[in-house]
Protein backbone atom coordinates (compact mmCIF):
# COMPACT_ATOMS: atom_id res chain seq x y z
CA UNK A 1 0.00 0.00 0.00
CA UNK A 2 1.66 3.36 -0.62
CA UNK A 3 -0.96 5.76 0.54
CA UNK A 4 -4.31 5.95 2.43
CA UNK A 5 -6.43 8.71 2.12
CA UNK A 6 -9.84 8.00 4.72
CA UNK A 7 -10.56 4.60 5.82
CA UNK A 8 -13.62 2.46 7.48
CA UNK A 9 -13.33 -0.20 9.39
CA UNK A 10 -14.06 -3.83 8.41
CA UNK A 11 -17.85 -4.67 9.88
CA UNK A 12 -17.92 -6.99 12.55
CA UNK A 13 -13.85 -6.42 13.40
CA UNK A 14 -14.69 -3.68 16.23
CA UNK A 15 -15.15 -5.01 19.27
CA UNK A 16 -16.17 -1.65 20.82
CA UNK A 17 -13.04 -0.83 22.66
CA UNK A 18 -12.40 3.28 22.72
CA UNK A 19 -8.53 2.72 22.13
CA UNK A 20 -7.34 0.18 19.28
CA UNK A 21 -4.71 -0.23 16.77
CA UNK A 22 -6.58 -1.18 13.91
CA UNK A 23 -4.65 -4.15 11.65
CA UNK A 24 -3.28 -2.28 8.50
CA UNK A 25 -2.65 0.66 10.15
CA UNK A 26 0.44 0.43 12.11
CA UNK A 27 1.82 3.20 14.67
CA UNK A 28 -2.01 5.02 14.71
CA UNK A 29 -4.06 4.62 17.63
CA UNK A 30 -8.05 5.08 16.46
CA UNK A 31 -10.34 6.01 18.67
CA UNK A 32 -13.98 5.86 19.63
CA UNK A 33 -16.58 8.37 19.20
CA UNK A 34 -17.00 8.20 23.04
CA UNK A 35 -13.46 9.15 23.50
CA UNK A 36 -13.58 12.29 21.61
CA UNK A 37 -16.06 13.08 23.68
CA UNK A 38 -14.19 12.23 26.81
CA UNK A 39 -11.25 14.24 25.42
CA UNK A 40 -13.35 17.50 24.73
CA UNK A 41 -15.05 17.38 27.88
CA UNK A 42 -11.57 17.20 29.68
CA UNK A 43 -9.72 19.78 27.67
CA UNK A 44 -7.10 17.06 27.07
CA UNK A 45 -4.13 18.60 25.25
CA UNK A 46 -1.45 16.89 23.00
CA UNK A 47 -3.04 15.01 20.97
CA UNK A 48 -4.37 15.34 17.19
CA UNK A 49 -7.63 13.69 16.36
CA UNK A 50 -8.53 13.14 12.95
CA UNK A 51 -11.72 12.13 11.61
CA UNK A 52 -10.91 8.55 9.94
CA UNK A 53 -12.66 9.75 6.34
CA UNK A 54 -9.89 12.45 6.59
CA UNK A 55 -6.86 10.20 7.74
CA UNK A 56 -4.71 10.74 5.13
CA UNK A 57 -0.94 8.92 5.00
CA UNK A 58 1.11 9.96 2.54
CA UNK A 59 5.05 9.33 2.70
CA UNK A 60 5.96 8.94 -0.73
CA UNK A 61 3.43 12.31 -1.52
CA UNK A 62 1.58 11.04 -4.49
CA UNK A 63 -1.38 12.73 -3.79
CA UNK A 64 -4.90 11.82 -3.44
CA UNK A 65 -6.22 9.25 -5.91
CA UNK A 66 -7.38 9.86 -9.37
CA UNK A 67 -11.29 9.74 -9.24
CA UNK A 68 -12.95 6.34 -10.89
CA UNK A 69 -15.25 7.07 -14.21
Amino acid sequence: METIHGFALEEGSWRGEDVFFARGLPGSAVVSARFVHFVEQHALKNMLLIPTEEYIWDPLELGPPRPTP
